[in-house]
């Protein structure tokens, strides 16, 4: 456990999960730790912060840039796939609030990425896009710490027995 002591370490350990596996697990990371939970949540929101743009750009300029073709041609086949399922149809039917909870899911395969791929598909505008995926952003690191901190609370009290 002494490398998870060092600062750089536990900073470096929490990026790479917050880019790789998501912001559940890197949040879930920083709790189970017991890093400054007043430093880490705000970083795990400026990481999603950071991921929107990068989304936006490659989406929006898929068809334009010929390195990128194969990122419009995965989203059109997605998006043709995504169009076929009764939960994304059901989400997109809500409209921003769909958005926001697709964004929030504290769950494998949701989050920034997918919400931001639905945001492009139901051609809401950047700013208002932005401001929709960074509340789901918001409520997902919630979601996470309250779920992350009642496991832990129901794990000590099962092993204080």
């Amino acid at each position: 456990m002494e490398f998870l002591e060092s600062a750089e370490h536990s900073f470096a350990i929490f990026t790479l999960l917050h880019f790789t596996i998501g912001r559940t697990a890197s949040v879930a990371f920083a709790i189970i730790n017991h890093l400054p939970l007043h430093l880490y949540l705000p970083l795990a929101w400026g990481y999603d912060y950071i991921q929107i743009p990068v989304y936006g750009f490659l989406l929006e300029r898929s068809s334009r840039i010929p390195l990128l073709r194969w990122v419009g041609t995965r989203v059109k086949l997605a998006s043709e796939g995504w169009k076929q399922r009764k939960f994304v149809q059901r989400v997109s039917s809500w409209g921003d609030v769909g958005i926001v909870l697709l964004c929030a899911l504290p769950i494998r395969g949701f989050g920034v990425l997918s919400a931001t791929v639905l945001t492009y598909l139901l051609g809401k505008n950047r700013v208002r896009g932005t401001i929709l995926l960074l509340l789901g952003s918001m409520l997902g690191i919630s979601l996470t710490l309250g779920l992350t901190m009642g496991a832990l609370d129901i794990w000590w009290m099962v092993k204080g027995r």
